[in-house]
């Protein structure tokens, strides 16, 4: 996927709180990340409690930051990212306004480094529905004007993630009686579907599980040829025994291999009001990959995985009445 700019436009209706990705850190003591979100890219911003951006530049893919600039007093920000094990630090400008609605003075410290944490939630309550049927919701990801990656042959994602959804969706209804459960689709047919309209859909429903459904690509700085595999990507650590359990699952019956699990703060995976994960379903990218995923047989095959995963998780007691 590439990111792009937005137009420039009054974000205070817009911001809402997010959480940085992979283990952010940051030098300036009493700082929160505010950002927002469209299809192709997460933004975010750094910033003292009581000040509000005006304009962000993007964090691509959670992975790293380009320049943040903001009006007025120009300060240094220093972020740190940890991902598999391997550190790495960039330091970054930005300026800071203070909320005209606000008249308190902040400070920011230039030093005490913190992690932000991720908003506490008890998520053994969410995985745990107080009555029958569980209610699972399908998130077939882009769709419409948003098309995500695309196939050596110029076919959408949107188009395979919707094939591989309504499959799911089919042969969950089928065993919805022995499983107990109810299933909705966020989309059923191509067309757009905001962030946020997915998650309150979810919600709505009063979803246990959701799961969102891609197909992965990679940043342009890297070669498509060497990245293969079933991805599996979850928000919270208590996730990651459910998300694990999806990832052995799928690649077992599909045959693909794993490409792996990841923590990442996509809007799809942060809901606390149930679990969410969102599968990469190979790489759309990879000439050969491609050809194997996209094919009838194949997806039939994800989609066992997927149902399979289901009954471990249900059997397990993650998401059903303890």
């Amino acid at each position: 996927m590439t990111t792009k700019k937005l137009k420039k436009k009054k974000q205070s209706s817009a911001l809402e709180w997010v959480y940085p990705p992979n283990n952010w850190k940051t030098n300036f003591n009493r700082t929160f990340i505010y950002g927002f979100s469209n299809p192709q890219a997460k933004l975010f911003v750094a910033s003292d409690e009581y000040l509000i951006p005006e304009k962000v530049k993007i964090f691509p893919n959670g992975n790293f930051a380009q320049v943040i600039k903001l009006p007025n007093v120009q300060n240094a920000i220093k972020l740190i990212q940890i991902l598999n094990g391997k550190k790495k630090t960039i330091s970054r400008n930005i300026s800071i306004e203070l909320n005209k609605q606000r008249k308190k003075q902040t400070k920011l410290s230039s030093s005490n480094k913190f992690t932000i944490q991720n908003p506490k939630s008890k998520m053994d309550s969410i995985l745990t529905p107080k009555s029958s049927p569980l209610c699972i919701v399908i998130d077939p990801g882009h769709g419409g004007k948003e098309h995500g990656t695309h196939s050596p042959k110029g076919i959408s994602e949107s188009k395979y993630n919707l094939q591989i959804a309504k499959l799911l969706y089919k042969k969950l209804k089928s065993h919805r009686s022995k499983l107990k459960i109810k299933v909705f689709l966020t989309r059923t047919k191509d067309r757009f579907v905001s962030l946020k309209q997915r998650v309150n859909f979810a919600k709505r429903k009063k979803s246990n599980l959701l799961i969102s459904i891609h197909h992965n690509a990679l940043p342009d700085n890297l070669d498509p040829l060497r990245h293969r595999g079933i991805g599996v990507y979850y928000t919270y650590d208590n996730v990651k025994p459910l998300a694990n359990t999806f990832l052995n699952s799928i690649c077992k019956k599909s045959g693909l291999r794993h490409y792996g699990l990841f923590k990442r703060d996509f809007a799809l995976t942060r809901p606390t009001f149930c679990a969410a994960i969102l599968v990469e379903c190979g790489f759309l990218i990879h000439p050969l990959e491609a050809e194997y995923i996209i094919s009838k047989k194949t997806q039939a095959k994800i989609v066992h995985g997927i149902v399979n995963a289901i009954y471990l998780v249900i059997d397990e007691s993650h998401l059903r009445e303890k």
